[in-house]
């Protein structure tokens, strides 16, 4: 364990910088900023010499307590100008919230070796489908995409969130799009579900993480450092419309690639801490 008393502010500055590049990257890529804010800080806490057996897990449980925050907002935002699908939100709502529940619970019983495989594996999967896929202009709904089918999947969604510590609107959006939602109603629509997420995801992570607060950094409630949620809140909004603004003098297609690119330097760098 590292002296605490030199950590502050190392820590502060590192976390700054964390929110800047992930808010940045957040409004430039439409994406949230989980799957950039988990490697960041687990690295961060890693090379501050805190264990490595909890770091993981803090990442995560903090990441989520970001995105509730962040995601809050841009639903309520969306929510206001229409375009939050009541009918898919209460459908796949609770379906989801079992697996954030559920994924929460599998991830507290793992050792973080195994949580960064998994988030090394499905970052290069999502790479892939972000370097590849294509902007459909009229979404046709796929007839096998039963109200029951949807709901697995949603479950299923939520499991995955919660053990990558996303708001699962990468994985949401292209599904709303299959059954034939337009995509600003399906951002929209995935801005709460990421909320649904978050939500029981923060308190699944601090209630697990409780039960090893004594060997946890300071400023944790369980697996959720209140420090790090802090510090990259104000940072990541300052510098998510900034990103936004330059997106919209970037073609979609070169966005989704530069965003692949960032996410294999992620899987990669990810792979060789195992």
């Amino acid at each position: 364990m590292a002296d605490t008393s030199m950590i502050p502010a190392e820590l502060i500055l590192l976390l700054l910088a964390i929110g800047c590049v992930g808010g940045f990257l957040s409004g430039l890529l439409g994406v949230g900023g989980g799957i950039i804010f988990v490697p960041a800080l687990f690295f961060s806490l890693s090379s501050l010499g805190f264990s490595e057996d909890h770091a993981m897990h803090i990442a995560i449980g903090s990441s989520l307590a970001v995105v509730m925050a962040t995601g809050s907002t841009s639903a309520f935002s969306h929510y206001k100008r229409g375009g939050v699908d009541m009918a898919i939100l209460r459908g796949w709502g609770p379906a989801i919230v079992i697996g954030v529940i559920l994924g929460a619970m599998l991830a507290s019983s793992v050792k973080s070796v195994v949580l960064k495989e998994i988030f090394a594996g499905m970052t290069m999967l999502i790479a892939v489908y972000m370097a590849f896929s294509k902007d459909k202009a009229e979404p046709k709904p796929m007839r096998f995409l039963t109200e029951k089918v949807q709901k697995g999947i949603a479950a299923f969604v939520g499991v995955i969130s919660a053990m990558l510590g996303v708001g699962g609107a990468i994985l949401t959006v292209p599904l709303m799009t299959c059954i034939g939602l337009p995509m600003p109603r399906a951002v929209g629509t995935g801005a709460a579900l990421g909320v649904a997420v978050a939500v029981p995801g923060v308190i699944s992570y601090m209630v697990s993480g409780m039960l090893v607060s004594d060997t946890l950094p300071p400023w944790s409630i369980g697996y959720v450092n209140l420090l790090t949620v802090a510090m990259i809140i104000p940072s990541s909004m300052l510098l998510a419309p900034v990103g936004v603004r330059l997106s919209h003098n970037m073609p979609r297609a070169m966005l989704r690639r530069v965003f692949a690119v960032v996410l294999v330097i992620v899987s990669v760098r990810m792979f060789m801490s195992l």
